[in-house]
């Protein structure tokens, strides 16, 4: 458990501390749900909320079952503007919403074909784009040949947005189970409905920033939370000093359980839940 220590008192959160966005929410299985369905009805990622429900059965959840809904988030460490996607969480940031952001659930890229980092741009807008296959994916399937027009069959969905000069994009999908997985070859997909009101909303040169964060840390009032989500990429060598540095950087050690940080780390529900308190506010 956290033990006691001294801190000088402060009038705000430290930097560290990320706000949390959104409300913890529930939902009811009907007859003929499944996961899947419940997700895509709620707007989630698939694998957030399998991982949020471990012991509802995925394809075939008793009806009358309440299921919770990973619909309560800390934001990433990055500027609140533009648009910003956090890999391990699988989901997209919008700030350029009025009271945004407006958080969208996506699939990215597994380990063999990650979703880069980085900054970029929004370029090249496209509605019923059509599909270059690349080389890979032909050898892999030749019969799609070298390219697919738009259509049901078409991977892409109905809008493309480029993400910078990359050959990777921002678009739909024709299959919505994807969604909230490691389903892509390093695109970012999101279901229909989402890209195509973010594809209204979103000019070109919008700011676009993709990290890699499955540590978040935030604040609600007084109290400490924590996000964890799985290191998809196989890239934190020590997973429980990684998610530390930000609380040992901000003098917070001694407010925090590091049991439970690392019970966290090892579930990856990728919800916030209260680890510490922010050390007293001193008294107007």
């Amino acid at each position: 458990m956290c033990a006691a220590a001294a801190s000088s008192p402060t009038d705000e959160p430290p930097k560290q501390l990320q706000p949390v966005v959104g409300r913890q929410s529930s939902d009811l299985v009907v007859p003929g749900d499944t996961l899947l369905d419940v997700a895509f009805r709620n707007g989630v990622g698939f694998e957030a909320l399998s991982n949020l429900n471990p012991n509802v059965d995925i394809w075939i959840p008793v009806p009358g079952t309440v299921v919770q809904i990973p619909s309560q988030t800390i934001l990433p460490k990055a500027a609140a503007k533009g648009l910003v996607i956090n890999i391990p969480e699988m989901r997209l940031f919008d700030f350029t919403v009025e009271d945004g952001p407006k958080v969208i659930a996506a699939a990215v890229g597994d380990v063999e074909d990650p979703t880069p980092t980085g900054q970029y741009r929004i370029r090249d807008k496209r509605i019923d784009p059509v599909w270059y296959v690349p080389k890979s994916i032909r050898e892999e399937r030749p019969e799609l040949g070298v390219q697919m027009p738009p259509g049901p069959e078409n991977p892409l969905g109905s809008r493309w947005m480029r993400i910078g000069h990359s050959s990777y994009g921002i678009h739909g999908t024709n299959s919505r189970w994807s969604i909230g997985r490691e389903a892509t070859h390093g695109c970012v997909r999101l279901f229909e409905h989402d890209v195509q009101e973010l594809f209204g909303r979103t000019p070109e040169g919008t700011p676009l920033r993709i990290v890699y964060q499955p540590y978040k840390w935030g604040h609600d009032r007084s109290r400490i939370l924590f996000e964890a989500h799985p290191d998809r990429y196989g890239r934190i060598p020590d997973r429980l000093a990684e998610a530390l540095k930000p609380i040992r950087d901000a003098g917070l050690m001694g407010h925090v359980d590091i049991e439970k940080v690392s019970r966290a780390i090892d579930e990856s529900r990728g919800v916030p839940i209260v680890v510490g308190m922010l050390p007293e506010t001193e008294a107007p």
